[in-house]
């Protein structure tokens, strides 16, 4: 039974959620857009539907829904007379070449018909020219702020995309984006020093890289499955880590302060997860550190998803797994660790996330 403290914060943490799927993810590029879309929904001649089509077009792309549906009030009570004239005019321009005299008698003789198609080209043509200009202000003007507001680790985001600067484009953009978009790397950073880290299937090693661009992490070491990401990993640590090709399944992990686990026991077998926890258990020093990411294989919707999504990934070869993908409910991940002699530590779910990924952290005593 749920106690009463937990059944009060559970419509705050709803609320708290709902909020930020709404306001989706803070970066200059996407304020430009939500703000962009917004006007541009704003000027089509569909009132009452506004606020639907930001929803619909801002939710599945992370986009800010509340900003762009401020902007979208650009068609208010006030400024809509003036916008629907501008819009017909425009129209006008466009498909008759002159602009539509308005007068008693024009109004008399006005085809509805016609006006329509103009208000219906007018209002696309001024609501992108708008949106365009709404959008690179609304840009320029959160770039500005975020850099006011810059935190020590957006600067280690950044000195860490930078060590991928002569890797493939698709690698970059990859590295850019999953630094930028991924929870589980404030979650981590949270976490204080780490000491020597070893990130066991560490793919291209960004996430350890910005730990330790961020001044979180001793020495640094890494192994992963594909050795085409673990030779990424090694240009861009530039020997200020050690990155090697190694299977999970008998990778030596020495002796170590925290191993990092992320996004990376599902490509294993049950058995086999529970045996790489067992030794990563063991691997840990007095007051140490097992830090683990995985989709909750438990049953839901955005589990659903996050497990369909990876096997396509690893279906197409994006993602490579030497067995059957293994996903499993994090409490039967959490017992393992715990039989291991570790404590354990769940954080919430990921507020606004689309998929269902949890960070597991396990201590192991001093």
């Amino acid at each position: 039974m749920k106690s009463l403290s937990t059944r009060a914060a559970e419509p705050k943490h709803w609320l708290s959620r709902l909020w930020s799927l709404l306001r989706g993810e803070a970066s200059a590029t996407r304020v430009g857009l939500s703000v962009g879309l917004g006007l541009f929904i704003g000027c089509q001649p569909l009132y009452g539907l506004h606020l639907p089509l930001c929803l619909l077009v801002c939710l599945p792309f992370g986009l800010d829904a509340l900003l762009a549906y401020a902007a979208a009030n650009i068609s208010n009570p006030l400024v809509a007379p003036f916008l629907l004239l501008c819009e017909v005019e425009v129209g006008s321009l466009l498909l008759n070449g002159h602009a539509l005299a308005f007068d008693v008698g024009a109004a008399r003789r006005a085809d509805l018909a016609g006006i329509a198609r103009e208000v219906a080209l007018g209002s696309v043509v001024v609501g992108a020219l708008l949106g365009l200009a709404g959008g690179l202000l609304g840009a320029f003007a959160a770039r500005f702020r975020r850099r006011a507001e810059e935190t020590p680790l957006d600067r280690a985001r950044k000195r860490t995309v930078a060590r991928y600067a002569s890797a493939p484009p698709g690698d970059r953009y990859y590295v850019s984006a999953k630094l930028r978009t991924d929870p589980s790397l404030a979650q981590i950073a949270a976490l204080g020093p780490l000491g020597d880290v070893l990130d066991a299937g560490c793919g291209r090693g960004q996430l350890s890289l910005c730990l330790w661009e961020l001044g979180h992490v001793g020495k640094l070491m890494g192994f992963d499955f594909d050795a085409r990401k673990v030779e990424l990993a090694r240009r861009a640590a530039a020997e200020r880590a050690e990155y090697d090709v190694f299977d999970l399944r008998s990778a030596p992990l020495g002796s170590v302060d925290s191993l990092l686990l992320v996004d990376v026991l599902h490509y294993l077998a049950i058995a086999e997860q529970d045996e790489l926890l067992r030794r990563a258990a063991r691997s840990l020093r007095p007051g140490g550190r097992l830090i683990v990411r995985e989709v909750d294989g438990a049953s839901s919707r955005k589990s659903l998803l996050a497990r369909t999504l990876e096997r396509i990934a690893t279906r197409v070869g994006y993602n490579r797994s030497a067995s059957a993908l293994g996903f499993r409910p994090l409490a039967d991940i959490q017992r393992t660790l715990e039989s291991a002699g570790l404590r354990c530590e769940l954080a919430l779910s990921e507020a606004g996330s689309l998929l269902e990924n949890r960070l597991l952290v396990a201590y192991s005593p001093s």
